[in-house]
């Protein structure tokens, strides 16, 4: 396994770790409320499809690059959503800076699913190759 690749896959583990803990202390802390269970959905699938990119080489026929950006895609349709919601609920003070941040990360996760999804256009083809 190549170092980039070796790399990218460990901050898989790390960004589907840390997601799925902060989808479980959103439930914990904030009960369950259809909101916090729209939440907590939207943050375990995102976190599951990137440890599951980072721990197996292939799930079925399919390679880890691509499981690795169906989770940053769902990331992403999240992050995007809820920083428009951000924006119509009302602009002011952090709800605006809020929204922004909340575009702004949506938009480096799309970057990055598009990375994965397409097998490196900005980095090098080897770090998504499939043994």
């Amino acid at each position: 396994m190549s170092d980039r690749k070796d790399s990218l896959r460990r901050g898989f583990l790390g960004v589907g770790v840390v997601t799925i803990v902060l989808a479980v202390g959103i439930v914990a802390l904030a009960g369950t409320t259809p909101v916090t269970a729209a939440l907590f959905g939207w943050l375990a699938i995102g976190g599951c499809l990137l440890v599951a990119a980072a721990v197996r080489e292939r799930i079925a026929s399919v390679g880890w690059p691509r499981i690795g950006a169906v989770g940053l895609a769902v990331l992403a349709l999240g992050a995007t959503t809820l920083g428009f919601v951000q924006l119509l609920a009302g602009a002011g003070g952090w709800t605006l800076l809020n929204g922004l941040v909340m575009l702004a990360a949506g938009l480096v996760l799309v970057l990055l699913t598009l990375e994965c999804w397409l097998g490196g256009v900005g980095i090098a083809p080897e770090t998504f190759t499939v043994d």
